[in-house]
C-alpha cells in the first residue's frame, strides 16, 4: 500500500484539514515569482517549515517543481525504488560542493552549467525513471494559474508512482 507522500497545492493557501497526513506538504504560490515553500509534517501533525523558498522555472520544458520537492526532502526520496543512490548523491553534492538536495532546491539557484547541476540533474532522471513508492497530490485552486497547472501536471506525468490532480474549482479529481 502507498502512502501520502507529499500534497502540493496551487494558488491560494488553503485551510489545514483532516484526512490522511502526508510527510510534507508544498504551497505553490504565484503573486509575481512563483515559488513553492514547502513544510516536513511531523507528529500531531505539525509543519515544520523548511528554510527558503524554491523559485520553479515554469516556462521549462521539461519543468521539474514536482521532482524537485521531491528530491529535497529526504523522507519523500526514500520512498523512490532507487532512494539509496538518491541519498549517495545528495550526499556526494554536499561533499564537493558545500550543498545537499534540500539546501540546492530551496536555498540557492541550480541551474544549467552551475555547480551541482549535474548532480541534480542525475538524480531528475533517476528519480524519474524508476517506481515511486508514494501518492502526490496537487491541489488546483482557482487561483492557479495555467502555467502552474500545465507544469505540475508534465512533472507528474513523468513520476511511476500515484498521483492525483484535484481542481477544487471544478471539483475534478484525476488520478493516476
Amino acid at each position: 500500500m502507498s502512502v501520502l507522500a507529499a500534497v502540493i497545492r496551487a494558488g491560494e493557501t488553503p485551510p489545514i484539514g483532516a484526512g490522511m497526513v502526508p510527510r510534507a506538504e508544498a504551497h505553490l504560490f504565484a503573486d509575481g515569482l512563483s515559488r513553492l515553500v514547502a513544510f516536513r509534517v511531523t507528529d500531531g501533525p505539525a509543519f515544520e517549515r523548511i528554510d527558503g523558498a524554491y523559485a520553479p522555472d515554469l516556462a521549462d520544458r521539461p519543468s521539474y517543481p514536482v521532482t524537485d520537492v521531491v528530491l529535497a526532502i529526504p523522507t519523500l526520496r526514500s520512498l523512490s525504488s532507487v532512494g539509496q543512490r538518491l541519498n549517495a548523491l545528495s550526499t556526494k553534492a554536499e561533499a564537493n560542493y558545500g550543498r545537499d538536495f534540500t539546501a540546492m532546491v530551496f536555498t540557492t539557484a541550480v541551474e544549467w552549467g552551475s555547480d551541482g547541476y549535474g548532480r541534480l540533474f542525475e538524480a531528475r532522471s533517476q528519480l524519474e525513471a524508476h517506481s515511486f513508492d508514494g501518492e502526490i497530490t496537487v491541489t488546483l485552486t482557482p487561483a492557479a494559474s495555467d502555467e502552474q497547472a500545465h507544469a505540475l501536471r508534465a512533472n507528474l506525468s513523468r513520476i511511476d508512482g500515484p498521483t492525483r490532480v484535484y481542481e477544487a474549482a471544478t471539483g475534478t479529481d484525476e488520478q493516476r
